[in-house]
């Protein structure tokens, strides 16, 4: 806009044309501007998403070389289990619960993993089965 001021000032381009060209160099000024600030929110959110993996994976191996399952590593692993509502009665009785892990938020399994359910008996007449996509949104 230096070349623009130049011209406008030795009478090689109009006020009219000064003024356009002007306009035009500060709209297109503040656009890249409002992109930048885009960009760098967009650079600190994927900044952050990489901390937390980086901690989350930190937990999860904490947790694979534990013996025993305590409170401060649950703490430190999950950030919240949603429980939802009893169905059935008796033998038939279900309850599903969906587990938020800190930083990574609920993970869905690879699909290779889902295509048998998982069942243990943790004490008499009680079992936990994992059932693949069985859980709402």
């Amino acid at each position: 806009c230096i070349k623009c001021y130049e011209d406008n000032v030795s009478g090689k381009l109009s006020d009219e044309m000064f003024m356009r060209f002007s306009g035009k160099y500060e709209a297109e000024r503040l656009e890249l501007k409002e992109k930048i600030s885009a960009y760098r929110k967009r650079l600190s959110e994927v900044d952050e998403m990489q901390l937390g993996k980086e901690k989350f994976i930190a937990a999860v191996r904490k947790f694979m070389q534990m013996d025993k399952l305590t409170a401060p590593l649950l703490q430190e692993l999950i950030d919240r289990i949603d429980v939802y509502e009893v169905t059935g009665t008796g033998k038939n009785r279900k309850q599903q619960i969906k587990i938020h892990y800190k930083f990574v938020g609920y993970l869905e399994l690879p699909s290779l993993a889902r295509q048998h359910n998982y069942r243990e008996e943790t004490r008499k007449g009680v079992a936990v089965e994992y059932v693949p996509n069985a859980l709402p949104a």
